[in-house]
């Protein structure tokens, strides 16, 4: 049943592609090609669901040989546990949305067939790295994702922009594919094996067979995998791919950035967990928590809706990095879950207010492909933040905040729905899911700081927690800019409208998504479970929170999600091998220290972004000229995008014309020097040698022979009597012959 059900998850999506790619995209008269792409998906859903309740306590693995090289053997099988469950659920549930709103949001575009037919293909590759139990799987669609990206963010290739934003993304996660494919290599080499789980799986061998000495290279080899997740999640210094991936339909951005690709990154640092060392974890939770925080900060300045967006994103998946990394699995994985939703309703909600602008346009769809934001060059000026024009911007208007205000009685659906998932991104408790995520995250760091009295720990709290308030500051300046205040531009808002039910029906259950009720349920303490960190030299016991003996109820409590899980998953045992302290109930003070700064500082995100956007008591053009160095640092993205162009790419730019002048002058003369010695020296001789020695020797066989020839003819008379004479004389000659011997 387990096989039949995975099977089906992947060949829906795949059989979408596949018909797309005989008859959709060679046949543009093909009937309802959104019907059939979104019809596999709501069954890939279904199933999805069907799935999760087989999830039992001890997962399964179904393994096949793949190939044998010798003595070695590559297997290609599904795992099957409660995260592979939910990650189904979470990826099938937010591509089947994003199809639905598809059907309206990009309705008349010309390339329409081929836009459900890559859905398809990448909702396919992301399904795949889910359930594949090995490595090798994990890296097909690992790089699946990336071309299905490419393919995606460039669909309007026509526009210079998108076409450049598609192979930056394609070329920068490369970079941390090609760390991510030496790491693997480097477990291979050891363990001659690229599965994960089993007896004979990495995780298994790394447990029983590597010692203390090799803890340094176990650590090199979980950061080298780590970077392939910096690329495809965006960290830093690997981030700046994901704001230029706007330049693709809005539709697109809700899915990279939610459920699919970006997540890939998280997905898979978590299922590395069981190898990660105490120093590659802490790289983990280090690159995560400043990730987290630049991003935010790059947010607070940002006018495009999508780009703010974008870095949000960027800011949310640091926060799952740093909770992994700082050992919170469950809450790490909680939140990519709920972040899914949320930040898929936000995507989706800019695009129905994109959608609704673009009401004045002959086209009635989304035309932001004709506009060139430059944000992501650094190209723009400085504005005048309360100006309801852009001065010297290439901002698409349609997607320009400034523009906007007053949108919530035109667009009431978009704006309660939008404004449901800012709560729960911004942590408003208690009915929000975003909340009870982030709580957990600062819950479990805070609780291992204060358990191991790590000073790192602390650090990460503190990035943790300014991010958080960071993140209310910038979303609630999201919604007060756009839905707030009197309309900007009176012609556009005049135009705008509520989008259709195929657009506004998606939102409304990513909406009910956002709320706790839902995404708790899955989050039962007989599911999800972290796994044990062998190679952690860390304190015996974990913290563990309050009311978790029994292991029977929810995974999270008034103060976070509770990682004690893991000692009933080890029967009692730490990662040591020594006896857990049952009595033991770690942390509560952090929980409940977390939960509280948790919502002071989202409380007062939330107050200065209406004292700046709403109710204009402070000025943020004041603050503006006062912080101007510091303005100036977050407008221009720390400068990233200023040092790649100015120094890796301008050195790669100086390396290949080196090259190209090492080409032409050392090459191409060792080449033409060859060529001369061969055509003047060696063809002068062999020129030679043929014309008096071969054509020598042929003429004198010719000459001989015509000689010959000459006097052999002489004998040739005619008459009979001469021949039977030679004939005569012949016979008698070898008689004579014959008689001497």
């Amino acid at each position: 049943m387990t096989v039949s059900l995975i099977s089906l998850i992947l060949l829906c999506p795949l059989a979408a592609f596949a018909v797309f790619g005989l008859l959709g995209l060679a046949n543009r008269r093909f009937p309802r090609q959104d019907y059939l792409s979104t019809a596999a998906m709501l069954i890939a859903l279904a199933c999805s669901f069907l799935l999760l309740r087989e999830v039992v306590p001890e997962p399964e693995t179904h393994t096949v040989n793949w190939v044998s090289l010798g003595s070695v053997t590559f297997s290609m099988g599904f795992y099957l546990d409660s995260v592979t469950a939910i990650m189904l659920i979470v990826v099938t549930l937010v591509s089947s949305l994003v199809h639905i709103f598809s059907m309206g949001y990009m309705h008349g575009d010309p390339r329409y067939p081929r836009f459900f037919a890559y859905l398809s293909l990448f909702s396919f590759s992301m399904l795949f790295l889910v359930v594949s139990d090995n490595l090798l799987g994990i890296y097909i669609g690992w790089e699946l994702v990336g071309l299905c990206s490419y393919l995606l963010i460039g669909f309007w290739f026509e526009k210079d922009s998108a076409a450049n934003a598609c192979k930056k993304a394609f070329l920068t996660t490369r970079v941390g594919d090609v760390g991510m494919f030496i790491g693997m290599m480097m477990l291979f080499t050891k363990f001659k094996t690229l599965s994960l789980y089993g007896e004979g799986g990495i995780f298994a061998l790394a447990a029983s067979q590597l010692t203390t000495g090799d803890m340094v290279w176990l650590s090199i080899a979980g950061v080298l995998i780590f970077c392939g997740a910096i690329g495809k999640s965006a960290q830093m210094p690997l981030h700046t791919w994901l704001p230029d991936a706007m330049e693709g339909p809005t539709p697109v951005s809700a899915l990279i950035h939610a459920a699919t690709m970006v997540a890939a990154g998280v997905y898979l640092t978590a299922r590395m967990f069981p190898i990660l060392t105490e120093t590659s974890s802490l790289v983990i939770a280090y690159v995560g928590g400043i990730t987290a925080l630049v991003a935010a900060t790059i947010a607070i300045v940002r006018f495009d809706i999508k780009r703010v967006l974008a870095y949000s994103t960027i800011s949310q998946l640091g926060y799952m990095m740093l909770a992994i990394g700082a050992g919170s699995y469950v809450a790490g994985l909680f939140h990519l879950t709920t972040h899914a939703f949320f930040k898929a309703l936000l995507f989706l909600g800019s695009g129905s207010v994109i959608h609704a602008f673009h009401a004045m346009h002959a086209h009635g769809h989304d035309d932001e492909h004709e506009h060139d934001d430059s944000d992501a060059h650094g190209h723009e000026h400085n504005e005048d933040s309360d100006s309801g024009h852009v001065l010297g911007s290439e901002i698409p208007p349609d997607q320009d905040m400034r523009n906007m205000g007053g949108l919530r009685h035109k667009m009431p659906i978009t704006f309660i729905t939008m404004l449901i998932a800012t709560l729960s991104i911004s942590g408003v408790p208690f009915i929000f899911s975003g909340f009870w995520s982030k709580d957990a995250i600062l819950a479990g760091v805070l609780g291992r700081a204060m358990e191991w009295n790590s000073v790192h720990h602390y650090i990460l709290f503190i990035m943790a927690l300014s991010a958080a308030g960071i993140t209310a500051f910038y979303m609630f300046r999201l919604i007060f800019m756009t839905f707030f205040g009197e309309p900007r531009n009176q012609e556009m808002h005049d135009m705008a409208h509520e989008s259709p039910l195929s657009m506004t029906v998606p939102l409304l259950i990513l909406a009910v998504l956002s709320l706790p009720v839902v995404n708790t349920l899955w989050f039962n303490a007989a599911y999800v479970k972290p796994p044990p960190q062998p190679h952690l030299h860390a304190p015996a016991h974990a913290y563990i929170a309050p009311d978790t003996k029994g292991g029977t109820g929810l995974a999270f409590s008034l103060f976070g999600v509770s990682e004690a899980v893991a000692a009933e998953e080890n029967a009692g045992h730490d990662t040591h091998g020594t006896h857990a302290d049952d009595g033991h109930h770690g942390h509560g003070p952090a929980h409940t220290i977390a939960m509280v700064l948790s919502i002071c500082v989202a409380g007062l995100g939330i107050f200065l972004s209406w004292l700046f956007y709403h109710r204009r008591t402070l000025s943020a053009e004041s603050v503006t000229t006062t912080f101007r160095p510091i303005y100036d640092l977050f407008w221009h993205k720390y400068y990233f995008d200023e040092f790649y162009d100015g120094v890796l790419v301008a050195l790669t730019v100086w390396k290949a014309r080196l090259f190209a002048q090492f080409d032409g002058t050392v090459v191409d003369g060792i080449v033409n020097g060859v060529g001369v010695v061969t055509r003047d020296i060696l063809a002068a001789f062999t020129g030679a040698f043929d014309n008096r020695v071969v054509d020598g020797i042929v003429n004198r066989v010719a000459q001989v022979t015509w000689a010959v020839g000459g006097r052999i003819r002489r004998i040739q008379t005619g008459a009979i009597q001469t021949y039977l004479f030679v004939v005569l004389a012949g016979i008698v000659l070898l008689i004579l012959i014959f008689r001497a011997l």
